[in-house]
């Protein structure tokens, strides 16, 4: 998925207006999991590694959808499930057809000019990709 890298003057606005979220151990403990991942994991994959620690899956999942929201992660869907991206820059994605994995694939800067359709002014988002077979799955 691709997001555009300005955000409108009413989403700062916005974002400027809401309270200060809590920054709990739970929260601090999902966070550092998602960042360290490079693999797209779902909910339930960053609740098996932290459970050892008491963290329920209802938290992950609150948690999870607070960083979405404050755009501290983003998210992507694959076979009817969310996954969780670091990358909340421009780029797309791979995805191996035979184990499931997701790659992040850069993209050039000037991507959505250059494909912005007759009729629009702006491109806000792009979701583009690539499906085939990695290295590992040939």
């Amino acid at each position: 998925m691709m997001r555009g890298p300005s955000m409108s003057p009413d989403r700062n606005t916005e974002k400027a207006s809401k309270p200060a979220r809590r920054n709990t151990w739970q929260k601090q403990a999902i966070v550092e999991n998602v960042m360290a991942r490079h693999d797209h994991p779902t909910a339930q994959k960053i609740h098996n590694d932290l459970s050892a620690l008491g963290i329920g899956i209802a938290t992950v999942y609150r948690n999870l959808a607070t960083m979405a929201e404050d755009g501290l992660i983003s998210t992507v869907e694959h076979d009817g499930e969310v996954r969780y991206d670091r990358n909340v820059g421009p780029h797309a994605h791979a995805v191996c057809n035979v184990c499931d994995g997701i790659w992040d694939v850069p993209l050039p800067n000037n991507l959505p000019s250059a494909l912005t359709p007759k009729g629009l002014a702006t491109v806000d988002e792009i979701d583009l990709t690539f499906r085939g077979r990695c290295p590992t799955c040939v």
